[in-house]
């Protein structure tokens, strides 16, 4: 009797209960939430006004006016992560409706929701962790998931939506966004703009830039291109400009051609931003870049050269690749960034004629994929993502490195034309809408006899790389008998994979190339017998095979020895790659490493490999040499170094970065002197013209290296900075570069509060002078404190921010007691979410290795 007199009301509380659990969803976007809303909403569209206010302090205000189509009757969620008295007004047909605002979304009662189309206007106050507010100038950046910081919205990349933006703001300022400018209505100290409607658009790429901008515009062919900048170098803006411009145009004439589709996005501007958080990002008619990528130093280097037309060809072919059709979920986000890196190499080769571009490939993918794929922290390509709040952890070198060679290797699999073909069909097949890596391959699979499906889980769902030794036996007489290859697992985190490069066989002065298609786990090649093993047998000599490539022992040591130069730049590039590989394996030790490295730098005459060099010589002096090992050497590396710089041998275009490299290197007392006096004008550079940015690292370095009264320096360098970005960039990062350490202090503990870390590029600038080498001693105690923020940093980043944090962090320790720290964190931190743990220990894999040296 009591059980059935209390049934009903255990009833009612568990359908409560119950009821709670299903419709409050979790924070973030979660992988369940994204496909009930898909099944649920269609037809998405977004009516946007901010008033925007002079003052920084002022809150912004907006007013969203949201329309979709419900398939039926229910719930719906939007996502907006502010505090909730942000929301002034929710309103259906004009009436102020009743809502439910749980774990950062707003729940529209079913009983508010018709079946079929359907109306809500939104007023609130804009949440700002996304609007990247300046003094004069804002910028939103709502990759991957932030959009909802800053409006309400349905925050998942395959509910694309139509936009239509409007924005009070002051009167001195400009505006651009994804639509073209329809209207302007100018008022006493404001005016309203009105733009046009824009092209379906993931939340992710919607995006706008209101503030205190000059601009140039250009046009060609009928098409005009409009930038947007804040760069008051004159000199410098209009000495970049045709190349910019050129490369904008010729990339989306390439585009056009290869994709059979025209620009599918109307309107195309470029916004130039200082300290930019990436590279650059691909949003539809509105492309945003870090300014000091696009404008370059006068005499730029042919590396800067290409990495500019590279960025500008990476970011219009998001257009097509990414915009035009954008993945379905952010598990497949490397989907998008592989074909923007794929064919902006492709579009590049075209511009610069006289380059070897499978070097340049070489160089620019894969020692960065090697980077993370040698340890232990290696992730796949494609990634397992449950919630949209993690997306951010799946960015990195992996997508954006590894990934290209993939395609690269798959292209050679099926060949050039039935890839294009496919690529086409695929475009067609889902424009304007959403795809995924599967839906690709089945519509590749078709064009080729290979198993496409099998091929690809190994390269794009398993992490790691092989290891590929190489295997001579030898006759009785002592020729080359037989020559093989033997793939295996390098490590815990590894794979075998199918891939296809080429052995190269050095006889005399002949060298004779033999393609290898690696299938299986030993690949046997034809070489020619019955010659001795005078010369050395070179594998993957054309780069294009992936992982560690071990030559036989008397090859490698005929190669270190200096008994062989390898006259092919190509092939003498991927030795080096491979040599660096081997080094980090323990194959090689540091001070043989170093001594091979520099020899090799002062008699090479390509200057693509004379600058990896540059880079790979100054990672083994900090990172792997000793501090008694760079005392040893630091006057003869200086002084080569200042020879080079003066020498005949190298064009004025390669004497910048060389001198950059040089002043990052030097320790001695006289190298010092040197800085300063070409800081303070006393010693002008052969072929090197100094900017105001160039001054401010002088200044930087100096300081340092705790180089006469810092103080003093510093201040006089603040005083000369006329530009008003780079002068407010100064002041922050000056804080990081002081050698009081009582500074340094407060300056690392105001970055535990959120709004001190932006922008972030100027925060992990003066974390690397706060974690250089040469205060490793003192500055070994911000590894913890800064580890036990990262769960914060990634809450609060940009995508990029949470790896470029821990590799300022630990990029000047090489000790033990450095690692330790790091190796006890993770073992206390068991729960840590498993793409974050493997970024530390992605990150932290140099010092492990360092470590292991001492």
């Amino acid at each position: 009797m009591k059980t059935i007199r209390f049934l009903p009301i255990i009833l009612l509380f568990t359908g409560i209960v119950l009821s709670s659990c299903t419709k409050s969803p979790e924070n973030g976007v979660s992988l369940q939430l994204a496909k009930e809303r898909k099944e649920l909403i269609s037809k998405v569209s977004y009516s946007l006004h901010f008033f925007i206010p002079q003052n920084k302090s002022e809150k912004i205000v907006g007013k969203a006016d949201i329309a979709f189509k419900a398939k039926e009757r229910s719930d719906v969620v939007l996502d907006f992560r502010v505090d909730e008295l942000n929301i002034k007004a929710v309103s259906i047909d004009g009436d102020e409706i009743r809502y439910r605002f749980r774990n950062g979304h707003i729940v529209i009662p079913k009983g508010r929701v018709k079946q079929g189309e359907n109306s809500v206007s939104i007023d609130f106050i804009a949440g700002e962790g996304s609007l990247n507010r300046k003094e004069d100038f804002l910028y939103t950046l709502f990759v991957p998931d932030r959009a909802s910081t800053a409006f309400p919205c349905f925050d998942q990349p395959d509910l694309k939506a139509i936009y239509q933006l409007s924005l009070d703001i002051p009167k001195s300022w400009t505006a651009v966004t994804n639509g073209a400018l329809m209207q302007t209505t100018t008022k006493d100290s404001t005016k309203t703009l009105l733009f046009g409607a824009t092209r379906p658009l993931s939340t992710y790429l919607f995006a706008f830039v209101a503030g205190k901008f000059d601009t140039i515009c250009r046009t060609q062919n009928g098409r005009s291109i409009t930038l947007y900048h804040r760069e008051n170098d004159s000199l410098k803006v209009r000495r970049n400009l045709d190349a910019i411009f050129n490369s904008h145009f010729h990339s989306l004439s390439w585009l056009k051609d290869y994709t059979g589709i025209d620009y599918p996005f109307g309107k195309l501007d470029i916004i130039l931003i200082p300290d930019f958080q990436y590279s650059g990002m691909e949003h539809p008619g509105a492309i945003y870049y870090r300014d000091s990528q696009l404008f370059l130093d006068e005499n730029p280097s042919v590396n800067q050269k290409l990495r500019q037309a590279n960025l500008i060809a990476h970011e219009v072919s998001h257009q097509w690749f990414g915009d035009l059709v954008t993945m379905r979920w952010f598990n497949d986000v490397w989907l998008k960034e592989v074909f923007a890196g794929f064919m902006a190499d492709k579009i590049v080769n075209p511009q610069y004629p006289n380059i070897n571009h499978q070097l340049n490939f070489l160089l620019s993918h894969y020692p960065q994929a090697y980077s993370v794929d040698r340890t232990e922290g290696a992730n796949p390509i494609r990634q397992r993502l449950d919630n949209l709040l993690f997306a951010g952890s799946l960015y990195g070198d992996i997508i954006y490195n590894k990934a290209p060679i993939m395609m690269m290797q798959l292209e050679m699999l099926m060949g050039e034309e039935p890839f294009k073909k496919g690529l086409r069909q695929y475009l067609q097949m889902y424009s304007m809408g959403n795809a995924d890596w599967e839906d690709l391959v089945s519509i590749l699979d078709p064009l080729t006899s290979q198993n496409l499906a099998e091929w690809s889980k190994v390269w794009v769902d398993m992490p790691g790389m092989p290891q590929i030794t190489s295997n001579v036996t030898f006759g009785s007489n002592g020729s080359i008998g037989s020559y093989s290859l033997i793939q295996s697992k390098a490590g815990k985190k590894s794979s075998k994979m199918g891939m296809k490069f080429s052995v190269t066989q050095n006889i005399r002065d002949e060298r004779h190339v033999y393609n290898v298609g690696m299938t299986s786990d030993t690949a046997v090649v034809q070489l020619l017998s019955n010659k001795p093993l005078n010369s050395p047998i070179l594998p993957n000599s054309d780069g294009k095979g992936y992982g560690t490539f071990c030559p036989d022992s008397l090859s490698l040591q005929m190669l270190l020895n200096g008994a062989f130069t390898i006259k092919d730049n190509l092939a003498r590039a991927s030795w080096f790659v491979m040599l660096n590989e081997l080094f980090l394996n323990g194959r090689v030790d540091a001070s043989e490493y170093y001594t091979y490295l520099f020899s090799s730098l002062m008699r090479e005459t390509e200057p693509q490999m004379r600058q990896y060099l540059l880079n790979t010589l100054e990672v083994v002096w900090w990172k792997f040499f000793t501090e008694e090992q760079r005392q040893k050497n630091c006057t003869h590396l200086e002084g080569s170094l200042f020879w080079l710089l003066y020498s005949s041998n190298i064009g004025d275009d390669e004497r910048k970065p060389l001198f950059k490299t040089f002043i990052r290197v030097a320790l001695s007392d006289g190298a010092k002197r040197q800085i300063f006096r070409v800081w303070n004008n006393d010693m002008p550079i052969k072929g090197v013209k100094l900017d105001e940015q160039d001054y401010m690292t002088l200044a930087y370095e100096l300081a340092v290296r705790n180089f006469g009264n810092t103080d003093s320096i510093l201040n006089a360098q603040e005083l000369r900075i006329k530009n008003a970005d780079r002068l407010a960039k100064f002041r922050f990062v000056r804080s990081g570069v002081t050698p009081d350490i009582a500074k340094c202090d407060i300056f690392f503990k105001s970055l535990a509060i959120s709004a001190n870390r932006r922008p972030e590029f100027w925060v992990i600038e003066a974390l690397h002078y706060l974690h250089h080498p040469l205060r490793a001693s003192y500055s070994v105690k911000y590894i913890k404190p800064s580890l036990d923020l990262l769960p914060e940093i990634q809450r609060t980043g940009d995508i990029f921010f949470p790896k470029s944090w821990l590799e300022a962090t630990f990029w000047g320790y090489s000790s033990k007691e450095a690692y330790q720290v790091v190796d006890l964190w993770l073992k206390d931190n068991q729960g840590l979410q498993k793409s974050l743990r493997d970024k530390v220990v992605q990150s932290v894999d140099n010092l492990r290795r360092a470590a292991g040296c001492r």
